[in-house]
């Protein structure tokens, strides 16, 4: 039997039923379709994986041509026109007036934040 046939995975019966079979088995596998079949099997396979390697370019394209754009524009922007110390300023600002208004409600001694805490405290700890 052929190598070719002979590794192929079938039971010991099946290869057994075969018997006889053999010449016409090597005939196709030493036939020029046989052959043609596994060469467009091998075309495919690298085609496959020209497709792979093809997207994978595309996307570390896309990836650098990102990064490029965000090095190049993003960064000198931050740089020459940060805004980092207005937001700062904003934020100590918010803080300071929040601040005022709840010291504001802790003032009053009728306030409904202190009867809230009152309440709170009475209930846990009496």
């Amino acid at each position: 039997m052929s190598k070719k046939i002979g590794n192929i995975n079938l039971s010991k019966d099946a290869i057994r039923g075969l018997k006889g079979f053999e010449d016409v088995f090597e005939d196709y596998v030493e036939s020029e379709e046989y052959k043609e079949l596994e060469r467009r099997e091998r075309d495919n396979s690298k085609v496959g994986e020209q497709y792979e390697l093809q997207h994978f370019l595309e996307q570390e394209n896309a990836r650098l041509t990102g990064l490029e754009i965000f090095l190049t524009k993003k960064v000198s922007l931050k740089t020459n026109f940060s805004q980092t110390d207005k937001l700062i300023q904003v934020q100590k600002d918010r803080r300071i007036l929040i601040s005022e208004k709840l010291f504001g409600e802790f003032r009053k001694s009728d306030s409904t934040l202190q009867k809230n805490l009152a309440q709170f405290f009475n209930s846990h700890f009496s």
